[in-house]
């Protein structure tokens, strides 16, 4: 059975150059702009490895961001002023091809989880927004914790961070 270690900051000792997920897109970005965009201060990337490698097999990325009312959930709006509603973003999330249907990539949702609950705790932040990149991954969030597709994209899922802070705490 295959043990791998808790979530941490990407950094440059990682091995990413062998990571594939299946989706182009998001092996290009692990590859070529997390570390840029992690010390250009755009995205935070938490990798994962095996126990006795450096070598990422799995990743997730959380930014910030603000949200319009028209295009969030009504849950999410009730009660807040007109002004951009702050959101913390998970960016991104991949399992290279190997590691795929081990709950790798639930485990990865479940720690952004509990750090987007921890940083909640001590910033303003409403909700956590996933863009999900087509059904399959939204069906994958949907099955996870009480998400809710936005009004104007179902593909766009909130976590209000009262259900958020629920999940954290079955």
């Amino acid at each position: 059975m295959t043990s791998y270690r808790e979530p941490a900051r990407l950094s440059p000792d990682h091995e990413v150059s062998g990571f594939r997920c299946g989706r182009q897109p998001l092996d290009d970005w692990l590859k070529r702009y997390s570390l840029i965009n992690q010390h250009a201060g755009m995205t935070t990337t938490f990798v994962t490895t095996v126990d006795d490698s450096d070598e990422v097999v799995g990743f997730y990325s959380l930014a910030t961001g603000g949200v319009d009312h028209q295009d969030a959930p009504a849950r999410m709006t009730k009660g807040v002023p007109r002004h951009p509603i702050p959101v913390i973003v998970l960016a991104r999330l991949a399992v290279h091809e190997d590691h795929q249907g081990r709950k790798l990539g639930r485990g990865l949702l479940r720690d952004a989880l509990v750090r987007v609950s921890n940083a909640a705790d001590e910033i303003g932040v409403k909700a956590l927004l996933i863009h999900a990149k087509d059904d399959e991954a939204r069906d994958f969030y949907l099955a996870q914790a009480e998400f809710e597709p936005s009004p104007i994209d179902p593909l766009q899922l909130f976590l209000l961070l009262k259900d958020l802070h629920k999940s954290v705490n079955q």
